[in-house]
């Protein structure tokens, strides 16, 4: 990676020496900043830093200031600018590698190398561990996210250095992109004219002073801890989640930290100390909202979800959280039965609701194991006892069932158990209602049956699908997949639908197998026309020479005289052809055009790769010029005079 650099020093006044890449309108602001700051001491130090960003040039300016006693004019420095694009303070973990980058030029003499760029490689940065002061550490996390004042007491010049950069790296990307400081020591604070900077450094009068440690609340505990830990904290990782979509920066520092400690070591009652800190540092919707988000779900503080959850689902927590989602709202089923009276409350709230999210709350935990459900109408007030005998299974597969309005009949459908004998009838007497809720209930509780109980009214007069149905079997073409749904089709026009909601041969139906398609294709009638006949025929082989399994040889033999005798008149549709195209091989282009030839090689090729049987090779054609032609095609392919030798001829 290459980044642009500059160089200040004096030359008849304090000036830019050279630059990489041009200053433009922002030459005399950085020229100003990278001068000696004022009232700054060196001592033993060799220099300070300072950071900021500059829009006006699309970099981020870390600066490396030196003393340059060497020069004629007493406070005169050497300044070392790296212009770093933002993204680059992103994808380096442990900023303080960047300061092995900055360099003192050796004199006026060594200025040109800073015309040139810099090149790294930041996969190989390599960070050397340091000791860091950690009562530096906790200042500087109180001056920049507890409303302390900019100055960070020091002992001495340069001590902010190392946990300036350590502070800097625990950051999440638009924090650090954003943090302006200057390390450079002074007695007193100083101003900065026109710059105002988050941190600066000012040395300590007295030495006991600095040898006090700095008592913080939990939150800096855990921050100064995490910033000791360096790239292995294990806070950071939370901050970079979250900070992403705060709508404070600085601001959102010190709540983010106090619901990691929420997290890792709340308790039941944490939930009141949560809520006070999200309604309060993130009042609005649109503020971190994956944050709200993981917390309602129980990825984030598992242990208020409850809470949480009752005042979202209360309407009063709507305008600050957001609704769970369903995989969020299924991790309740987890807390029976230690947290049987939160769970209570929660279906209370949910009873009456309209709102699809309390539904799954209360379907979810009236259908627990029979000891909760027993609980819940021991405890529970008359309307959830009436919703929980309303749902009594077999109440549904009656007649009556389907004179409930479809919204009814989609709260409803979920709770009936799929083995339950009945079912297939009762989705059957649903194929005509067009809606898309009741079809998505459908599907999402018992697929397999309602992909066939559709497959079965496939073509039949008198029995009509809706569109709803077709449009949620098309979103789940997956299901087609399964033996137990292939087990209702009875027709080749149900097998051809099948195939054309499957997208043909796709890598999943290759992965699938013949062995799915062999049984019930040989015991389907056929009542396709002659083109979609072809189709499916050639779909059907394509899967055997996808697929390699055994079971593929059957087909073959089923299938290659029907394909092969068409090939051979010219009278394969060219929908048919285009299916097996990708499978046949090439013969040039003398020979290209007689697709029958490169479909026998297609087969001899997969009975040798597969090792399909020979006794199988022989039986594929039932005519003497078939043989004959199959047995060429085996001597043509590697491996195949064992199948040619099979072939009576």
């Amino acid at each position: 990676m290459k980044f642009d650099q500059c160089l200040f020093g004096y030359d008849d006044g304090h000036r830019l020496l050279a630059s990489s890449l041009p200053l433009g309108s922002e030459t005399s602001h950085l020229t100003e900043l990278s001068d000696l700051a004022p009232g700054t001491i060196f001592n033993q130090s060799e220099g300070y830093w300072t950071g900021l960003p500059v829009p006006a040039i699309g970099r981020y300016v870390l600066m490396r200031t030196w003393p340059a006693p060497e020069m004629s004019r007493p406070g005169c420095v050497w300044t070392h600018a790296l212009l770093l694009e933002p993204a680059l303070l992103e994808s380096i973990e442990d900023l303080s590698v960047l300061q092995a980058f900055a360099i003192r030029p050796s004199g006026l003499v060594d200025k040109d190398r800073y015309r040139e760029q810099l090149t790294i490689d930041v996969n190989h940065l390599v960070h050397i561990p340091e000791l860091i002061d950690n009562n530096v550490v906790e200042r500087l996390l109180l001056s920049l996210y507890a409303a302390g004042g900019t100055s960070v007491e020091v002992d001495s010049p340069g001590q902010l250095d190392g946990p300036l950069f350590a502070v800097w790296s625990q950051q999440w990307p638009r924090l650090r992109r954003n943090l302006r400081f200057q390390t450079a020591a002074s007695r007193a604070p100083r101003s900065t004219g026109s710059i105002r900077f988050d941190v600066t450094a000012e040395l300590i009068q007295t030495s006991t002073g600095s040898r006090s440690s700095v008592k913080g609340a939990p939150w800096l505990v855990t921050a100064a801890l995490d910033v000791q830990d360096g790239t292995a904290g294990a806070l950071r990782p939370f901050l970079w989640r979250y900070g992403r979509d705060v709508r404070r920066q600085r601001g959102s520092f010190l709540p983010l930290v106090e619901i990691r400690n929420i997290d890792i070591g709340g308790v039941h009652d944490s939930g009141k100390r949560l809520i006070e800190i999200v309604t309060e540092s993130f009042s609005t919707s649109d503020d971190a909202k994956s944050l709200k988000q993981d917390l309602v779900d129980g990825n984030l503080a598992p242990i208020v979800q409850p809470q949480l959850l009752g005042l979202v689902l209360s309407d009063s927590g709507n305008t600050v959280f957001p609704m769970p989602t369903h995989s969020g709202i299924s991790k309740l089923a987890d807390l029976w039965p230690d947290r049987r009276e939160e769970m209570l409350s929660l279906v209370e709230i949910t009873v009456d609701t309209a709102d699809p999210i309390g539904k799954s709350v209360f379907d979810l935990l009236t259908g627990g194991t029979q000891e909760s459900l027993i609980w819940l109408l021991t405890h529970a007030s008359f309307p959830v006892r009436k919703r929980i005998v309303r749902v009594t299974p077999k109440l549904l597969l009656e007649d009556w069932a389907l004179d409930l309005e479809s919204p009814a009949l989609a709260e409803l459908l979920p709770l009936i158990p799929d083995e339950l004998a009945g079912v297939d009838a009762l989705l059957a007497k649903l194929l005509h209602l067009n809606d898309h809720a009741l079809a998505k209930v459908a599907f999402e509780h018992f697929p397999a049956v309602t992909a066939g109980q559709i497959l079965m009214a496939t073509g039949v007069a008198g029995h009509r699908v809706a569109d709803a149905w077709w449009h949620k079997l098309k979103q789940r073409p997956a299901v087609m997949l399964q033996s137990n749904v292939l087990r209702y089709v009875d027709r080749t026009s149900q097998l051809y639908a099948v195939a054309e909601l499957l997208g043909w041969l796709t890598s999943d139906v290759a992965l699938a197998g013949p062995s799915l398609w062999i049984s019930t294709f040989r015991n389907a009638s056929n009542d396709l026309p002659e083109e979609k006949s072809d189709r499916l025929n050639c779909f059907l082989i394509a899967v055997a020479l996808s697929s390699g399994d055994s079971s593929g040889a059957g087909l073959v033999e089923t299938l290659f005289d029907v394909i092969h005798d068409r090939l051979l008149k010219s009278q394969l549709s060219d929908t048919a052809r285009d299916i097996l195209e990708g499978l046949l091989p090439d013969v040039g282009w003398f020979r290209g055009w007689d697709i029958a030839l490169r479909f026998r090689l297609a087969i001899a090729k997969a009975y040798v790769r597969f090792r399909w049987s020979p006794q199988s090779y022989a039986k594929l054609s039932a005519t003497r010029k078939g043989r004959i032609m199959l047995a060429d095609a085996a001597l043509d392919v590697p491996g195949g005079k064992l199948y040619a030798e099979a072939v009576d001829i």
